[in-house]
């Protein structure tokens, strides 16, 4: 996890960099690497034969998760970055666990639990206190 919160805050700030080309191409780009990242284990479940398709409702999952997080999440993330700059956008990344924990409960039924609440203000509450911090100007 640590290194894919070093690895998502290099990408954050190289987004201000980014060539001009639309969120789409961008997020073209992104989403074939992934393919082919995960290429190979898919093939070595499969090969270990531990490959399971899913059911209807895995399907329905897969489909939200391909269209919300993976796909409209990462262009408005794109258009944050270029509105507000790395810096303050990076912030917002911190929400991700509490769009996760809130998914897992309306989507897949899961108990929305104390430390749900606890973790759901400190998040939003580091938020509040970063984005009430005194901006440096440039």
């Amino acid at each position: 996890m640590l290194a894919a919160c070093a690895v998502y805050a290099v990408y954050t700030v190289a987004l201000k960099r980014r060539p001009e080309v639309p969120g789409m191409a961008i997020f073209g780009v992104m989403a074939a690497a992934a393919m082919l990242a995960a290429v190979p284990f898919a093939m070595g479940e499969a090969i270990a034969g531990a490959a399971q398709m899913p059911t209807a409702r895995g399907w329905a999952v897969v489909a939200f998760v391909i269209v919300f997080p993976s796909f409209v999440a990462q262009l408005m993330f794109m258009r944050g970055v270029e509105l507000i700059g790395p810096g303050r956008a990076g912030v917002f990344i911190n929400l991700v666990p509490l769009f996760a924990s809130a998914f897992s409960v309306l989507v897949l039924g899961e108990r929305f639990a104390a430390y749900h609440a606890l973790a759901l203000t400190m998040v939003l509450g580091g938020i509040a206190l970063a984005e009430r911090a005194p901006r440096r100007s440039a």
